[in-house]
């Protein structure tokens, strides 16, 4: 068994107590992803123990993973860590996953703004699943490019409205 991460990252014209704050709300951390839809947001004071119900839609709605994503590491201005309890739902058959993927979200000031990575971690993949993550490596990409680009347009335009 083996593990997988990608790593992403953007610059946000904002400061990093802003950009946090606004990703608090996971609503926005997925904005940019179009497959997945975020409901049933519980978002706690202490930030532990904020949970979302996800559910993506790929293959053109052949395969539905139904995602209950919780934070479990919460150090206001610096990171974010949720990991996934999930379903999928593929050829008429429901399996439960494992080990869902671990997503961190890191928060750093840099140039003026702050530097925010994402890291997608999967633990303990076998041998064809570390295969196919490889092979969908560029697919999921421009996906998190996309989550990253949403995330960066929403905090500097509620930014730009507030100053």
């Amino acid at each position: 068994m083996t593990d997988f991460t990608r790593g992403f990252e953007i610059g946000i014209d904002a400061p990093v107590h802003d950009v946090f704050e606004y990703c608090r709300d996971p609503h926005h951390l997925f904005a940019g992803w179009p497959e997945v839809e975020v409901t049933d947001v519980v978002i706690t004071p202490d930030g532990i123990g904020t949970t979302a119900h996800i559910v993506g839609r790929f293959l053109k709605g052949m395969m539905v993973e139904q995602i209950e994503r919780e934070y479990t590491e919460f150090v206001p201005d610096e990171r974010i860590v949720s990991k996934a309890h999930a379903k999928v739902r593929f050829a008429g058959r429901t399996k439960d996953v494992a080990n869902g993927p671990i997503f961190t979200w890191l928060f750093e000031a840099k140039d003026g703004g702050t530097q925010v990575s994402f890291v997608v971690l999967e633990e303990d993949l076998s041998w064809w699943q570390n295969f196919l993550e490889s092979v969908s490596a560029a697919v999921m990409a421009k996906k998190m490019d996309g989550m990253l680009e949403a995330l960066k347009t929403g905090v500097e335009t509620r930014a730009s409205s507030v100053a």
